[in-house]
């Protein structure tokens, strides 16, 4: 009985963003790291299953990389 735990990807991403934008994340690379991070954390804490096709979430989850920063220019540019 897990489909009540079925995994979300905007919530992931509003959790990726969350935690990118509290360590500082201004570059793809690092934002790669932390989605990778990210599924291997939910694995261990049994949130996902390392059975499921978690590298399709993953290229999900950084295919996202374009929306973080045109929304991390926005807060800066709201900063200055």
């Amino acid at each position: 009985m897990t489909e009540n735990l079925e995994f979300n990807m905007q919530e992931a991403y509003e959790e990726i963003k969350q935690k990118a934008q509290a360590s500082g994340i201004n570059n793809k690379e690092a934002y790669d790291a932390l989605v990778e991070d990210f599924i291997e954390e939910k694995i261990e804490v049994g949130e996902l299953d390392k059975d499921e096709d978690t590298q399709a979430m993953i290229s999900d989850l950084k295919a996202t990389w374009p929306t973080y920063e045109e929304n991390m220019e926005v807060e800066v540019d709201l900063n200055e």
